[in-house]
Order: structure tokens, then sequence, then C-alpha cells
């Protein structure tokens, strides 16, 4: 089994009006970018029927307020993985009790919000690696107002299984293997939604990735 990692760190830096992340002398996108400049159409049609549905004001409100309590809520995560001084203000309340029991079954941490990046060509951030039930899991946290349904997941799958192929591709020297990955959704007033992915269906998101990433790669370079 393979223990604590190194972690590395990227440094944000902006090249032709982009924002990328710079680390041992290279540039690259982030996952989330590249996910997020290829959206199908049907997402981004889906998102702004919402907008349309709930108002541009209060879409703006809801976003905003999420944004803040999932970077909060994962600073106090990145906390407790790392036997730090955790507090939690009334608003996370929720949230955090939401996560607990899943918290409660990590074993050891590995890594905890470290850089990772693919000779493809992206940089990414796993939320954790750590070991749950004697199986090496890539954890990404999440929070959200409401439950999700699976099928509005499919960046979230995406992602982690970028983050997957990087973390094995910085790591080769440790032998590193990630055998599931867990996406957990925290909820402010009922336990977190768990959805774990096999490594076959990881295999498969990452071949979705790729193509994602190449259709980046084709609309940067375009004139």
């Amino acid at each position: 089994m393979v223990h604590k990692l190194p972690r590395y760190s990227a440094r944000r830096v902006r090249r032709d009006r982009k924002m990328l992340y710079e680390i041992e002398g290279r540039c690259y996108p982030g996952v989330t970018t590249v996910l997020s400049a290829t959206k199908p159409q049907a997402a981004r049609e889906a998102l702004q029927r919402w907008r349309q549905r709930v108002g541009v004001e209060a879409a703006q409100k809801i976003s905003g307020t999420a944004s803040s309590a999932g970077t909060r809520l994962h600073k106090q995560i990145a906390a407790y993985l790392n036997d730090e001084t955790v507090e939690i203000s009334a608003d996370l309340t929720g949230y955090w009790e939401s996560l607990q029991p899943v918290l409660a079954q990590v074993d050891e941490v590995l890594l905890v919000e470290g850089a990772v990046w693919h000779e493809a060509g992206f940089v990414g951030f796993p939320d954790a690696l750590v070991v749950m039930k004697g199986e090496l899991h890539l954890c990404d946290w999440k929070t959200a107002l409401r439950p999700k349904q699976p099928q509005w997941l499919e960046d979230y799958f995406l992602q982690i299984a970028a983050y997957r192929q990087a973390a094995i591709q910085v790591y080769a020297d440790f032998g590193l293997e990630v055998q599931k990955g867990l996406i957990a959704i925290a909820l402010a007033d009922q336990p977190a939604q768990l959805f774990e992915v096999a490594l076959t269906d990881m295999d498969d998101h990452w071949r979705q990735f790729e193509q994602r990433l190449q259709e980046f790669e084709r609309r940067r370079l375009r004139p």
C-alpha cells in the first residue's frame, strides 16, 4: 500500500488572456476549465432555462451562496484530513454533519488538494486521496442545496477520471493505484449523497474526457 505522497503546487498565471497553471516550467489549463469550455449545448441550455425560471438575480445569488459554502467547506475538510484545527461556522454546520459519516470512514490520508498533471495537457487538484475500507479512493467533495440526479453529474465523473489518470502519472514511481472514485455531495439538511465510481467506469469517463480535451484544444487554436 502506498503511504503519504509528496504534495505539489501549481502557480496561477495568465497567458494570452487565459488563466493557466504553471508547474515544472509548463503551463496547463485546469480540468474544470476544459470541462466548462466544452460543456455540451444541451447542458448549457438547461442552465439557461434554470436562470430564466428563477430569475437572473436569484440565480446569481444562489450560485454565489453555493460557491462560498463549497469553498469554505473544502477548507475545513482539508484541515480535518491534515489533523489541523477545524472551525465550522453556523451556516456550514448542516453540510459538515452531512459529510461526517463519510469522513469517519477514512483510515489513511495520502494526499489533500495537491496538484496533479498529465502529459496530455491539463492539471487538476483532487480534493483527497484516502484509504477507506481498505481501498484507495480519489475523492471529490461537493455541496448542493438539494439532491442531484446521477444524469446531472456527467462532468463530475469526467473530472475525477481525469484526476485519476494525472495522479497515476505523477506518482508512477510510487506505484499508485486508485481503486475507486468517490463523489460526495454534502447537503445542508440530510446525509451526503455518495456516488462511488468503479475502475471500469472511470476508464470510460477518461476516454470521454480525452475527447473533450481534444475539442478544447481545437477551439483554442482557432484563429
